[in-house]
């Protein structure tokens, strides 16, 4: 047993883990942060793109000098169907919203500005298990030792195991994931800006959805870095297991497809990596406390993708900071009950969560909705070939040639009760 005793033990050295860290230590709290990856960062991937209002709310006008690539300026949405591909392409160069990130540069700098804050940072340890006292949560279990805490705050990613072990949430069930697929590609900095025409420090996200995914609840992304190219995949769990189709052969398709492979030719692939992302929505939400436990980021399901747009990153920051307010009233108060720990979801509530309550339908319109990634990809790659067709026939109007698209592929009153349920879910 270690004699060393701290207020408050944090398991994973991800956005949240590091942000709740970050909070704790200004406030001049005894923190320690465990994380099973050589450096803070080492075990995590995403696309990725972060939206800064949450690192502003964390530490408001100190961000700054953070490793982030490229500020996204330029947004793609991509239907594909075969070999053809439709596009809309829009360019928002005042708007400053958003960055593209790599986690292994991004997270270790993020856990470094809380270790100067002044917490503690163990990297290359496993928790096995909490340390459960009188019904509470009093610390981990790490190897040989055990260390103590009066608060213990998971956030160890969608695999969240210590927490399940302890019987605090349920496993997750495979309807409640998906699985993320991507690959690094290392281009110049000249090239990138060629190929997105755009210029240095600005960048590009892109949204894929139908020969990419081939009808699977899902979808293809691509980000640009300082001197990479992020392309990969994300697809339903459960549908991509109903498909029966591999995943390796799935993803290495994908970087064959004309429409996303001009973007990395060329370049040499120097990452590849898997993970599991939380997209149950509302309704897959486990409880976020216990006696002396509280519950953040991945591992409490806080990602929402709504087609156009996927969010996770900021919502991880944003758990963080609330788990660490919780925890400093906790502290003052000396009260680690489940009842009083209940003010982290109420803090929850204020921001996170209104989202969720908003697009709570999102997931299922996402994975339910019949001809999403089949049909509606393919009806609108053929109407944009049809209205550019000139084979010297005779012209018709673009509300006839949308008719003659659509006409004996769908009931028109199916294509607008999606849409009517797509503008409620979204």
């Amino acid at each position: 047993m270690s004699d060393e005793r701290f207020q408050v033990i944090v398991i994973g050295a991800g956005l949240a883990g590091s942000a709740a860290a970050y909070r704790l230590a200004k406030a001049g709290r005894e923190v320690l942060v465990v994380d099973r990856g050589k450096t803070p960062g080492a075990k995590n991937m995403t696309g990725g793109r972060l939206y800064t209002h949450a690192l502003e709310k964390l530490m408001p006008g100190e961000w700054t000098d953070a490793p982030l690539e490229r500020e996204v300026t330029r947004e793609m949405m991509m239907m594909m169907s075969g070999e053809d591909s439709f596009s809309i392409d829009s360019l928002f160069p005042s708007v400053s919203q958003s960055y593209t990130v790599l986690r292994s540069k991004f997270d270790e700098w993020l856990a470094s500005k809380a270790e100067e804050a002044g917490a503690m940072m163990i990297s290359g340890s496993t928790v096995d298990g909490l340390l459960i006292k009188d019904g509470k949560a009093a610390g981990i279990k790490t190897g040989d030792e055990e260390l103590e805490a009066d608060l213990v705050i998971s956030a160890e990613g969608v695999n969240a195991l210590v927490a399940e072990r302890a019987g605090l949430i349920k496993p997750v069930n495979v309807k409640d994931i998906a699985v993320g697929v991507k690959y690094v590609y290392k281009l110049s900095e000249e090239a990138i800006n060629e190929r997105f025409n755009t210029v240095s420090g600005k960048g590009a996200a892109l949204l894929a959805v139908g020969e990419c995914n081939k009808g699977i609840f899902g979808g293809a992304f691509l980000y640009t870095n300082k001197e990479s190219v992020s392309l990969g995949l994300v697809v339903d769990s459960s549908s991509w297991k109903n498909s029966r189709l591999p995943l390796a052969d799935f993803a290495e398709e994908l970087k064959q497809l004309p429409a996303l492979a001009r973007y990395i030719e060329g370049g040499k692939l120097i990452e590849y990596s898997a993970h599991l992302i939380p997209e149950g929505g509302y309704k897959a939400l486990p409880e976020f406390c216990s006696n002396g436990f509280l519950l953040a980021g991945d591992a409490a399901g806080l990602c929402v993708n709504r087609g156009f747009t996927v969010r996770g990153m900021d919502y991880a920051i944003l758990s963080g900071i609330a788990a660490a307010e919780t925890a400093n009233e906790a502290i003052e108060a000396d009260d680690y009950s489940k009842g009083f720990l209940n003010r982290y979801h109420e803090k929850l509530q204020q921001t996170v969560l209104k989202d969720f309550e908003t697009l709570k339908n999102s997931h299922d319109y996402l994975a339910h909705t019949r001809h999403m990634f089949t049909t509606y990809p393919a009806l609108a790659t053929n109407l944009m070939k049809n209205l550019y067709d000139v084979d010297g026939s005779q012209a018709k109007s673009a509300m006839g040639i949308m008719k003659q698209t659509i006409s004996g592929k769908l009931p028109y009153f199916d294509v607008i009760k999606d849409i009517v349920k797509g503008g409620r879910s979204l």
